[in-house]
């Protein structure tokens, strides 16, 4: 072939399959690669990507310093805070210790958490051995500090048995990292803030949703 600049070439065919070669020298000697192989198990270093269509990737990925893993996007352990609204900042699931404090003993004690950005939905499910010297009224243990005490937040009471008074319906709400509740007795009695419902045996399932500071 006569000698030809780069410049001269006609331009190729987009998208490349990857199965082209490319002239590279390696140890002094000029050899061949694909371009499918061209950084096959390096690392690539970028400051800013920017993709325009679908971006795709074979084993997982990872944003803020994380590790990524097999699968999926990992976000750092220790959340890098953005002060931007539209961008998402972290994820983590994990467990929580729901607790009435005291000398209080369980038959179950099981708390779990999803954190997707500032937003966290946790549940919880405590059977009561025995009440001890612990709350009748608040679980304390919540993952994650809420934004504003007595603030937004919801709690949901799934099943309970064996409370400590006499109920026909159990809501709550939210203090600074507390679940406490709220009852009621009949269906024209007003709302019991923060009943004493908890006793030995008391048995209760939550789930709360909440924002982050």
């Amino acid at each position: 072939m006569a000698d030809i600049k780069i410049s001269a070439l006609p331009a190729s065919t987009t998208p490349l399959a990857g199965t082209e070669v490319l002239p590279i020298v390696q140890s002094s000697t000029t050899v061949q690669v694909s371009v499918a192989n061209l950084t096959a198990g390096r690392a690539v270093a970028t400051g800013a990507l920017t993709v325009t269509g679908t971006m795709s990737a074979t084993t997982g990925a990872a944003v803020g310093g994380a590790t990524a893993g097999a699968g999926g996007l990992a976000f750092p352990a220790t959340a890098v805070a953005v002060a931007d609204a539209n961008t998402l900042d972290d994820y983590e699931e994990g467990t929580w210790t729901p607790s009435l404090g005291g000398n209080t003993t369980y038959t179950t004690q099981v708390g779990t958490y999803i954190k997707v950005g500032r937003l966290v939905t946790a549940t919880a499910a405590l059977q009561i051995n025995t009440l001890g010297t612990g709350s009748t009224t608040a679980v304390s243990g919540l993952p994650f500090n809420q934004s504003n005490a007595n603030g937004p937040g919801n709690l949901c009471v799934g099943y309970f048995s064996n409370l400590a008074v006499n109920v026909i319906h159990i809501g709550g709400y939210l203090g600074t990292a507390i679940a406490y509740f709220v009852s009621l007795t009949t269906a024209s009695a007003t709302v019991t803030n923060q009943p004493a419902i908890f006793g030995s045996n008391t048995s209760i399932d939550f789930t709360v949703v909440y924002l982050t500071a």
